[in-house]
């Protein structure tokens, strides 16, 4: 089918009409006249891009279609900024209910924010080892393996180890899951199940040494952190300078990870209490922060209730799915000052950032990151009053 493609939409797609029917379509820019590939089995149709007709003149050489991992890799990095910018501004407006004429009132605009260089940046990559006992990633919306000897989005320290990987290959088997690590804070590692290896044939231990803004963290290897090379920097200057935090504040602190906001904000408030899931990240935190009191503990709107009492700023980081309509309202009615919301999900931020506007929180700021370039996801930091 040959049609035009409009606005980017949450999901990676840009949204087409035909006849009244809308088509979500893959591997378009805003506007181009393309040829798609239709599935009418989806619920609303998509089309996945195979000729371009009319071309953008956004659209750029792809920088990765090796594999999966850069799927706006065909649109320059400015037309990158302003797809996640309109994404941002259409989940708002669909999803967040008062939250678009709110943030109008308060002044507020919405732009997605570059971060350093679109390639390189990547400190962790996960991979697979084919058949034939090669690193491989996915073929894009694939199960097909596609070896590969480099990946332009990661940091050089990982390429290296890619172009050199014959030098390593009686250290994963065909089948293996391979994690390959460039710690800012020391030389690469190459995981492979529960061991880490620093060079072929040489274990070490199973954490690794990440560093920014003055302060250093062990990771264990094969756990979450940051991607993005200056995430965690990023992160940290927008929540801890967006909080205003005082020495005299008490800090709840939720999904806390290794301990990424936990370490410092131990140096900056009276007391830190933080709760994590993940039996590996408390583990990792209770080591880089240890004046803090770390729990593990399945984080529900109750506990999100409960461990906010008494707190003068509560930051909360979760997973993709966000807080939850329950769990943002729980947050909402704490007695806080000030709440750091850190989100990886337009849509879920948008519902969260609405469910506390709606229960008497007001927006003091909102910053959105292009911490994940080349691809459609981006890190929000909402500081709420």
């Amino acid at each position: 089918m040959r049609l035009q493609a409009g606005s980017p939409v949450h999901g990676g797609y840009t949204i087409a009409r035909v006849d009244g029917r809308v088509i979500l379509v893959e591997g378009a820019a805003p506007g181009e006249t393309v040829e798609v590939d239709v599935d009418e089995t989806a619920k609303p149709w998509t089309g996945t891009v195979t000729d371009v007709i009319e071309p953008s003149p956004d659209r750029v050489p792809h920088v990765w279609d090796v594999a999966g991992g850069a799927e706006l890799g065909y649109l320059k990095r400015s037309a990158q900024l302003a797809w996640k910018t309109a994404v941002l501004e259409d989940a708002i407006g669909h999803l967040g209910g008062p939250l678009d004429g709110h943030l109008k009132d308060a002044g507020l605009g919405i732009r997605v924010r570059e971060v350093g260089p679109g390639l390189g940046t990547r400190t962790r990559l996960d991979v697979d080892v084919d058949d034939e006992g090669r690193l491989a990633m996915h073929r894009r919306g694939s199960d097909t393996l596609v070896p590969i000897d480099r990946m332009p989005l990661a940091a050089p320290a990982i390429n290296e180890i890619l172009a050199a990987q014959d030098e390593w290959s009686n250290t994963w088997r065909p089948g293996d899951r391979v994690r390959l690590v460039a710690p800012t804070g020391q030389g690469p590692v190459v995981a492979v199940g529960k061991d880490v290896y620093r060079a072929p044939g040489s274990k070490t231990g199973p954490r690794v040494i990440e560093r920014a803004a003055g302060y250093s963290w062990e990771v264990t290897a094969t756990g979450f952190w940051q991607t993005h090379e200056k995430a965690p920097v990023t992160l940290l200057d927008a929540v801890l300078k967006g909080t205003r935090l005082r020495k005299s504040d008490r800090v709840a602190e939720f999904y806390g990870g290794a301990g990424l906001f936990t370490l410092p904000l131990t140096d900056r408030a009276k007391a830190v209490r933080m709760w994590e899931g993940t039996a590996g990240a408390v583990r990792d935190a209770q080591r880089n922060a240890p004046k803090a009191e770390i729990t593990k503990a399945s984080i529900v709107p109750a506990l999100l209730a409960r461990g906010s009492e008494g707190a003068d700023v509560v930051i909360a980081d979760p997973p993709r799915t966000g807080l939850g309509i329950p769990g943002a309202a729980a947050l909402a009615a704490s007695g806080a000052q000030a709440i750091a919301l850190v989100s990886c999900d337009p849509a879920a931020m948008a519902r969260d950032v609405r469910t506390m506007v709606e229960n008497g929180r007001s927006v003091m700021s909102l910053a959105a990151f292009d911490l994940f370039p080349h691809t459609t996801h981006m890190e929000v930091v909402t500081i709420l009053s």
